[in-house]
C-alpha cells in the first residue's frame, strides 16, 4: 500500500541551491504519494523562484502575511519558523506529516521507510538517525541517537524536528505553542508522550542530512551570549510545564 505523506518545508531567505536540493530531495520520495508544501512570508524571492521551476501540483506554496512573522523586524527566529508550520497545517492532506527544512537533504526513502517501521511496530511517531553535511552537501558525521526513554527525555530531546508524525496525532496535538520559541518541538513531544505514552520508535538508520551553514540559527545562538541565556529561560519555561 502506498502511503500519503505531507512534508512542510519552512523557507525564508534561502539559497536557491540549498532550496532547490532541498525540494528535489522529497520530489524523489519512493513508494510514497508525497505532498510536498513550502511555508514562507510573502515578499520572499523563494515564491518566484519555485513557480519558475516546479508546478503548483509538485509544489504549493503557502506565504503568511509579513506583518505577522518576526522577519517584518528583520530578526530571523525559531518563532518565526513554528508560525510558517502553524500556516501551513491547515492545507496538509497526507495521512502522514513531517517536517522538513529548507536546506536540509532527505535520502530517498526517508518517508517510507519511517512510515513502514511505524506500521510495523504499531507506533505514531518515527525519529531517525541522521547525517551531519558540510556547506557543500558532502557528509562528515553520522548523529545516532537512542531509544524512547522519558526521564532523559525531560533533560534533553533526542526526537529530531524531522521526524514522522501519523495525522491522529497531528489533528490532536498541533499546532505548535509558538510562545515557546526554539522548544515547540520538543513541548509537542512531551505533550504527546504524557498522554499517548511511548508511541515512539527509533530508526537507527539514517534518512536525511542537516547541512550546517553560518547562516544556521543554532550556529549563531552559538555565537551570542544574548541568545543562549534566552535560550536557556525559553528551555526552563517550557519543561516546568512539564516537571
Amino acid at each position: 500500500m502506498v502511503r500519503k505523506v505531507t512534508v512542510i518545508m519552512n523557507c525564508i531567505n534561502e539559497r536557491e541551491d540549498f532550496l532547490t536540493e532541498a525540494i528535489n530531495s522529497y520530489l524523489r520520495q519512493k513508494n510514497v504519494v508525497m505532498q510536498l508544501i513550502v511555508s514562507t512570508v510573502e515578499g520572499d524571492d523563494s515564491i518566484n523562484f519555485i513557480g519558475r521551476y516546479w508546478s503548483s501540483t509538485d509544489v504549493l506554496v503557502v506565504a503568511m502575511p509579513r506583518d505577522k512573522h518576526p522577519i517584518a523586524t528583520g530578526v530571523k527566529s525559531p518563532k518565526g519558523s513554528f508560525l510558517q508550520l502553524n500556516n501551513a497545517l491547515p492545507y496538509m492532506k497526507g495521512d502522514w506529516f513531517c517536517f522538513a527544512s529548507s536546506n536540509d537533504i532527505a535520502y530517498n526513502n526517508k518517508c517510507a521507510d519511517e512510515i513502514e517501521i511505524c506500521i510495523k511496530n504499531e507506533k505514531e511517531v518515527c525519529y531517525s538517525s541522521m547525517d551531519l553535511l558540510k556547506e557543500n552537501g558532502r557528509k562528515y558525521e553520522n548523529v545516532p541517537l537512542q531509544d524512547y526513554d522519558w526521564d532523559y527525555h525531560l533533560k534533553r530531546n533526542f526526537v529530531a524536528d524531522c521526524s514522522m508524525i501519523g495525522k491522529r496525532l497531528v489533528d490532536l496535538y498541533l499546532p505548535f505553542h509558538t510562545e515557546l520559541n526554539n522548544y515547540a518541538y520538543w513541548d509537542l513531544w512531551l505533550r504527546i508522550r504524557k498522554v499517548e505514552g511511548n508511541v515512539f520508535i527509533y530508526n537507527k538508520n539514517p534518512t536525511w542530512g542537516y547541512r550546517q551553514d553560518n547562516d544556521s540559527m543554532h550556529v549563531k545562538r552559538k555565537q551570542s551570549k544574548e541568545l543562549q541565556r534566552q535560550a536557556q529561560m525559553d528551555k526552563e519555561d517550557m519543561l516546568n510545564l512539564h516537571l
